[in-house]
């Protein structure tokens, strides 16, 4: 296809021509269109009802994405088809025809644009997200997905997860405390209840923790939402490990894990008692263990900073934390809280690490002769008696009832 032209037009084809596009396409649809709809009768349809934004060569239709344009009280476009003739993909020309739709949808006034892809379309679910859509709802193999558009919606819901874990000059996204201190003292505390086989490791940022679990496992799979974090971590461990650059809501895992780590993430979801019933209904084995970590809201340190009026409450998510993508900041009752309502069952909860310092202030000791080992091993021992005075708090879960 190098030299060959193209044009892009706004309803331009007719019923027939769609329809012939539609049947040539129809295997590249997941499951094939033909079996959801008959297309003759959906692409009058279009016709009727749908905004298209075509891709032509000479005279024939080779791209197109239609959506209803129609809800403008209520503000929500729906994208109803994307697709593209299989000779002509890999060219770019469904993102051109996603951004065309984009931008007539919010000349037009909508704060939203809305569509539903098979979870198992891994290539539509990785364009969507390319344009800023994220999952909204899942109801089995589909996942509803949706754009705020908009100056002012925009601002709020598009998230670059590779900009969310890069360092400020006053804060940084991770610390030394957490790589030299939290990680081992996690791994001590999971050890008990791990159980041989597989695992499955929901956040691997940048493969650090990543490297201290294949000590344990063979078989590793990491979900990961940052591809510049993944690079880094292929780096560090190459072939180790199964990296797999996409969200958790909308992964599609062909297989159950008998051990799943999601370790100071949960605070990040939009939804995360939709990702946590995910790990509970489709990714968690029979015998399976769920390793569930998140930083507390009532550690010693977050404290101390209500007294100091640094925050304003212990739960409080600040500027830096949400910069780096922080939705909430849990303490125990919260945390088992969205876990029960997502069908886990709660076998052990814990803390790990009683802290009285930010970490920011541990980073600072940690490079003096001031905080010896014995002391280091202290905190950890008090944090078992003192969970909600911990750094972080766990709980380890069995798969439960569905929710």
């Amino acid at each position: 296809m190098n030299g060959v032209i193209f044009e892009l037009h706004i309803n331009q084809a007719s019923a027939a021509k769609i329809e012939d596009h539609l049947g040539a396409c129809n295997d590249v649809f997941i499951p094939p269109l033909s079996g959801r709809v008959g297309i003759d009768d959906y692409a009058r349809k279009i016709i009727d009802k749908a905004v298209r934004f075509e891709a032509w060569s000479g005279e024939v239709l080779i791209g197109l994405v239609a959506a209803y344009c129609n809800d403008i009280d209520g503000r929500a476009a729906f994208i109803t088809s994307v697709s593209v003739l299989p000779e002509w993909q890999g060219m770019g020309l469904a993102s051109q025809l996603v951004k065309r739709c984009i931008s007539y949808a919010s000349k037009l006034g909508f704060t939203r644009i809305e569509l539903e892809v098979d979870r198992r379309n891994a290539a539509a679910t990785s364009l969507y997200e390319k344009h800023g859509f994220s999952a909204d709802r899942v109801s089995g193999q589909s996942v509803t997905m949706y754009l705020a558009i908009g100056k002012e919606t925009q601002m709020t819901t598009l998230r670059d997860y590779n900009v969310e874990i890069k360092d400020a000059t006053d804060h940084q996204y991770a610390y030394n405390f957490d790589f030299d201190v939290m990680h081992p003292y996690m791994i001590r505390s999971f050890e008990p209840f791990f159980r041989n086989g597989s695992l499955l490791e929901l956040g691997s940022f940048k493969g650090d923790f990543t490297r201290r679990l294949l000590d344990h496992f063979d078989d590793v799979t990491c979900v990961e939402a940052s591809d510049v974090a993944i690079e880094e971590a292929k780096r560090k461990l190459g072939d180790a490990v199964k990296f797999i650059h996409t969200l958790f809501e909308t992964v599609n895992l062909s297989r159950r894990y008998d051990n799943i780590v999601l370790t100071h993430v949960l605070e990040h979801l939009d939804d995360p008692v939709q990702v946590l019933k995910r790990i509970n209904e489709e990714w968690l084995a029979d015998s399976g263990r769920f390793f569930l970590v998140c930083p507390n809201a009532n550690a010693p340190s977050r404290q101390i900073a209500v007294k100091m009026g640094l925050i304003s409450h212990n739960a409080e998510v600040t500027p830096a934390e949400a910069e780096h993508g922080h939705r909430r900041t849990y303490s125990l009752d919260t945390l088992e809280r969205d876990a029960v309502a997502a069908g886990l069952k709660v076998v052990h909860r814990s803390g790990i690490f009683f802290k009285a310092l930010a970490n920011f202030q541990w980073d600072r000791l940690l490079q003096t002769d001031i905080v010896s080992r014995e002391y280091l091993e202290g905190c950890y021992k008090l944090g078992q008696l003192y969970p909600d005075l911990c750094s972080s708090i766990f709980l380890m879960c069995e798969r439960g009832d569905k929710k």
